[in-house]
C-alpha cells in the first residue's frame, strides 16, 4: 500500500470513531432529557410543557 492509501485508511477509522463517540453522546443525553420529562410530567398531566 502506498503512503496516500494509508493516511486515507486511517483518516477513516478516525472519522468512524469520532462519528460513533459523537452519536453515543447524543442518544445519552436524549435518553436523559426523556427520562426527566417523564419525571416531570408524571406529577402533572393537564401540564402544557408535558407534551411528548
Amino acid at each position: 500500500m502506498t503512503n496516500l492509501a494509508i493516511e486515507l485508511l486511517l483518516l477513516i477509522v478516525v472519522l468512524v470513531n469520532f462519528g460513533a463517540i459523537l452519536t453515543s453522546k447524543i442518544y445519552s443525553q436524549s435518553v436523559k432529557e426523556i427520562q426527566r420529562k417523564r419525571l416531570f410530567c408524571s406529577e402533572s398531566i393537564s401540564n402544557p410543557y408535558c407534551v411528548f
